[in-house]
């Protein structure tokens, strides 16, 4: 494709970046990288779907078990033993090739070896590409709990090829949208607006309307980690949802629900605790509701819940501060603030609470 087909985004951190977005990219990620020594980790996904791709980036490809039972130590070790074997220097690059999982692990990698050494993305999952190949966060589980291990590392660029979506199982594809709703009931009512009025679009995987998605979606994101590199303040609402969807995840093992489902989950359950302090309109509620069913995204936990065990593993997430439960809450649809002291008997009741159900038994 021709240079001028793609989008580039500047990212103005410690260390400034430009994403590319485009859709059919091949030649010039490689154009891109050409002077480099590179190093690809990947998953066994990616690596049976874009082998070809893969090795004409480099002849160093290491890959490891997709899922995300796979994002840990072992790996990490694993990858190390990989750019040792195969001579990695300070100087080389390690390209991430993948979705969120395998860009928290090659980001963490990158970071720790040889103290650092450079590091490009190249999401292939619509969740990687509108939130975690942007903004530097790497990580690994550890005990149980979701990116309890990790550091702020950014890379010298991403490339977002929208391409990649087309080969997308259908669940791995719409549970990435709940991240995309997120930016839209946070800061960006017209995104909001605009996934539901392009309903039709999002299901047919219309490229144009994808192209919009993820670029509007990565400026909203862009924009949040410029004022706020390592989450000292404002970049905080970017965990709308996650807390009671991380807990979600590790309640049910990560085996239940992907990333995504949990957080669209964790989303409603935010504004129902948002709702009780006052702070949104029934209304504003069902809204989101019935676009994340819409979106083929659950809405509620279904089955036996342990709400105290649930609240236990909240009470551990990294977000807190002083050992007080902070959750981002909703003002309404475009609009977000940041809380601290919540009551656990609210939250309790919140968890216990099954007002809908699963978009997917629908």
């Amino acid at each position: 494709m021709q240079k001028t087909d793609i989008k580039q985004i500047d990212v103005r951190v410690s260390n400034p970046y430009v994403v590319y977005v485009g859709e059919g990219m091949d030649e010039f990620i490689k154009e891109s990288l050409k002077d480099r020594r590179l190093f690809v980790i990947t998953d066994s996904n990616v690596y049976r779907l874009y082998k070809d791709f893969l090795y004409r980036l480099s002849d160093n490809v290491h890959f490891f078990e997709a899922g995300e039972e796979s994002k840990n130590y072992e790996t990490v070790l694993g990858i190390y033993d990989f750019l040792i074997e195969n001579g990695a220097d300070r100087y080389s690059t390690v390209v991430g090739v993948g979705g969120g999982v395998v860009g928290d692990i090659a980001g963490f990698a990158a970071s720790s070896y040889m103290r650092g050494v450079k590091l490009i993305h190249v999401p292939t999952t619509l969740l990687a590409m509108v939130d975690s190949a942007i903004g530097g966060k790497t990580g690994i589980n550890y005990h149980g709990l979701k990116n309890v291990v990790g550091s702020f590392y950014q890379p010298e660029a991403v490339f977002v090829d929208v391409g990649f979506l087309k080969t997308l199982p259908d669940r791995e594809y719409f549970s990435a949208f709940a991240e995309v709703v997120k930016y839209g009931i946070i800061r960006d009512s017209e995104l909001f607006d605009f996934l539901e009025r392009n309903i039709d679009g999002i299901k047919s995987r219309d490229m144009k309307i994808l192209k919009i998605v993820v670029e509007r979606s990565i400026k909203n994101k862009v924009e949040i980690v410029e004022s706020d590199e390592r989450e000292t303040g404002m970049r905080a609402i970017l965990n709308f949802g996650h807390t009671f969807g991380h807990a979600i995840e590790s309640f049910t093992g990560y085996k239940r629900f992907y990333h995504g489902e949990a957080v669209a989950i964790g989303m409603v359950k935010a504004m129902e605790v948002s709702e009780r302090m006052g702070l949104v309109e029934r209304g504003d509620i069902d809204r989101v509701v019935e676009l994340l069913k819409s979106l083929k995204l659950p809405v509620s936990l279904s089955g036996g819940v342990n709400r105290e065990r649930m609240l236990e593993i909240m009470l551990k997430d990294k977000k807190n501060k002083n050992s007080s439960l902070r959750f981002v809450l909703t003002k309404g649809i475009g609009s977000s603030i940041i809380a601290s002291g919540i009551k656990e008997e609210l939250i309790l009741e919140v968890i216990g609470e099954n007002n809908g159900k699963s978009g997917k038994e629908d």
